[in-house]
């Protein structure tokens, strides 16, 4: 199991888990840069009406939403195409300076001077193997009622935090 095709949001009855389909399916063993997106599901549709109803109510989510949206309404074929679109959205919404490198010639990633293989993105348990501690805790939408949820998708600390989430991370 990866979280290359995956992102986890907290929704008003718990833990949401959005995948994107891949072709192939689960057992998918080809290198990223060859794995192709099912767009015969409306997995882009679905995406983004669990997101609206999910941040509707969250601080910054209409802020957000305009430059967010049209990566859900365009056709991706293959998934490192839509990460890279997506991880560019989160670099610029948090006026980051980083730098991207691809490498999707290698089986080895350096990614902030750290080097991750293959089996990095592969936990047993994400919540157990995440470092819960040195996340950083803010309002979420669906706190009064699930608690703070940790290790969820970004996007959760954008809608909530807005321009303050940069701070939060550094």
């Amino acid at each position: 199991m990866s979280f290359q095709n995956r992102m986890i949001i907290p929704a008003a009855n718990g833990l949401i888990t959005l995948s994107v389909p891949l072709k192939g399916g689960r057992e998918n063993k080809e290198l990223l840069r060859e794995v192709l997106i099912d767009n015969s599901q409306r997995w882009q549709v679905r995406h983004w009406r669990t997101i609206t109803s999910a941040y509707k109510r969250s601080p910054w989510f209409e802020f957000y939403e305009p430059s967010l949206q049209p990566l859900y309404h365009q056709e991706y074929n293959l998934l490192h195409e839509w990460n890279l679109d997506i991880l560019r959205w989160v670099i610029s919404q948090l006026k980051a300076e980083v730098e991207l490198k691809l490498a999707l010639e290698q089986q080895v990633v350096e990614t902030a001077g750290v080097k991750h293989d293959d089996g990095y993105m592969k936990p047993a348990n994400y919540q157990d193997r995440l470092f819960c501690s040195q996340l950083p805790v803010y309002a979420q939408v669906f706190q009064d009622r699930l608690g703070f949820q940790p290790n969820v998708s970004i996007a959760d600390l954008i809608f909530n935090e807005g321009n303050k989430s940069r701070a939060l991370l550094v």
